[in-house]
C-alpha cells in the first residue's frame, strides 16, 4: 500500500493500526479485501428490508455490515452501523431513518476513497 493510500485511509479514520494487525500486514490480502467490499451486497440488503420494514433481515444485514466495517477497519461506519442496529433490536423505528443516512453517507465515503485511490491496484492485481 502506497503512502498516498495509507493517507487517504487514514482521512475517513480507518484504523489502519487494527488493519495491519487484522491482515496480518498483507497489504496485498487488504487490498483484494477492497475489492471484495466493494461487490459486496450488504448494504443493497439492509436497504431493501429497511424499505419493506423487514427488521429482521434489516437487522441481520446491519449487524452483517458493523462486523465487516470492523474488519476493514471502516470505524465511522462500524459506528453507525452499531446504532442502526441499536435501534432496531429497540424497535426504535421513527429513528432509523436519520440513523441509515449516516449509514449511507459513511458508506459512500469509504466507496469513494476505494474507487479513487485502490481501483488501479485492484485491476492490477487480477
Amino acid at each position: 500500500m502506497t503512502h498516498e493510500q495509507r493517507k487517504a485511509l487514514v482521512r475517513i479514520d480507518t484504523d489502519i493500526s487494527g488493519v495491519e494487525r487484522r491482515f496480518c500486514g498483507d497489504d496485498a490480502l487488504y487490498i483484494s479485501c477492497l475489492s471484495l467490499f466493494l461487490s459486496d451486497s450488504t448494504m443493497e440488503q439492509l436497504t431493501r428490508a429497511l424499505s419493506l420494514r423487514l427488521w429482521d433481515d434489516a437487522f441481520t444485514a446491519a449487524h452483517a455490515l458493523k462486523g465487516l466495517a470492523g474488519n476493514m477497519g471502516f470505524v465511522p461506519l462500524m459506528h453507525s452501523t452499531g446504532q442502526l442496529v441499536a435501534l432496531i433490536r429497540g424497535g426504535r423505528t421513527l429513528e432509523i431513518s436519520d440513523a441509515l443516512l449516516r449509514v449511507r453517507m459513511d458508506y459512500a465515503e469509504i466507496t469513494d476513497v476505494i474507487n479513487q485511490n485502490f481501483i488501479c491496484a485492484i485491476t492490477e492485481g487480477e
